[in-house]
C-alpha cells in the first residue's frame, strides 16, 4: 500500500515542526535538539522510499528505525527535566503539565520505530494473511517450488539489542465497543507494509510537536 499524498502531507507537517535554529543552546537543550534533528533527517531520507519514488532498501530502513529508537522512549524523556525553559528551547511547559501524554507519545514513537524495523522486509506491500493449516485444509507439495530469497536484514544485536522484533506489537488506544474493560486488538507490525508504519511514526511525531513544541 502506498499512500503518497497522505505520507507526504504528514511528513511535511513533521519536518516543518522539526526545523531547528539552535540559538546558542547548550547542555540538555542542545542534546534534545540534536536528537530531534537526527530524527528529522531520518524521516526526510526515508520519505522517497515510502512514496515509491526511489528504490526500497530494507537495511537502510532498519538502520533509520534504529536511529529513531535511540532517540525515543526513555532516551527522550530523560532529556526533559522539570525545570525553567531556556530561551533557546522550543519546548513548551505543557510537557510537564501533561507529562503522561508526552511520555506516552515518546513510548509510542519507540514502539512504532521498532515496528518499522519489523515491517521493512515487506517494503510497500501488505503481506498475505497466514495460510490455513487446519486439518480440513488441503495439503500441497511445495518440494519442487522455487522459494524467493528472504531480503537480508539486520540482526537484533545489530539494531538495538532489543527483544526479537517479530514479536513487536502495539495496542491501539481506547476501549472497544463491547465495554470499557477491554482493549482494542494489538497492531501486528509484521503484517503491515513499511510505508503504513512510517505513516504511524510521522503522525506520532506530528502529534507531539503540535502539543509540546513552540513555533513551526
Amino acid at each position: 500500500m502506498n499512500n503518497n499524498a497522505l505520507v507526504g502531507a504528514v511528513l511535511a507537517s513533521t519536518l516543518g515542526a522539526a526545523v531547528f535554529a539552535h540559538n546558542g543552546a547548550t547542555g540538555l537543550v542542545m542534546d534534545r535538539m540534536n536528537g530531534m534533528t537526527a530524527m528529522r533527517d531520518v524521516m526526510r531520507d526515508l520519505a522517497p522510499m515510502m512514496q515509491g519514488s526511489t528504490a526500497f532498501d530494507v537495511r537502510a530502513v532498519q538502520t533509520a528505525a534504529a536511529t529513531l529508537m535511540a532517540h525515543a522512549g526513555d532516551n527522550m524523556t530523560k532529556l526533559f527535566p522539570n525545570e525553567p525553559i531556556p530561551a533557546a528551547s522550543f519546548a513548551r511547559e505543557d510537557i510537564w503539565n501533561n507529562w503522561a501524554e508526552f511520555a506516552s507519545l515518546s513510548d509510542d514513537l519507540r514502539t512504532d520505530a521498532m515496528g518499522l524495523a519489523v515491517a521493512a522486509p515487506n517494503a510497500l506491500t501488505v503481506p498475505p494473511s497466514p495460510v490455513d493449516t487446519t486439518a480440513d485444509a488441503p495439503m500441497t507439495d511445495h518440494s519442487a517450488m522455487q522459494m524467493t530469497p528472504t531480503p537480508e536484514t539486520f540482526s537484533i544485536a545489530q539494531l538495538m539489542g532489543v527483544e526479537p522484533l517479530r514479536e513487536v506489537t502495539r495496542a491501539t488506544s481506547g476501549p472497544v465497543a463491547d465495554g470499557p474493560s477491554e482493549t482494542a486488538p494489538a497492531i501486528d507490525f509484521a503484517m503491515m507494509a513499511a510505508d503504513d508504519v512510517f505513516e504511524m511514526v510521522s503522525k506520532t511525531c506530528a502529534s507531539c510537536h503540535a502539543l509540546f513544541r513552540r513555533g513551526n
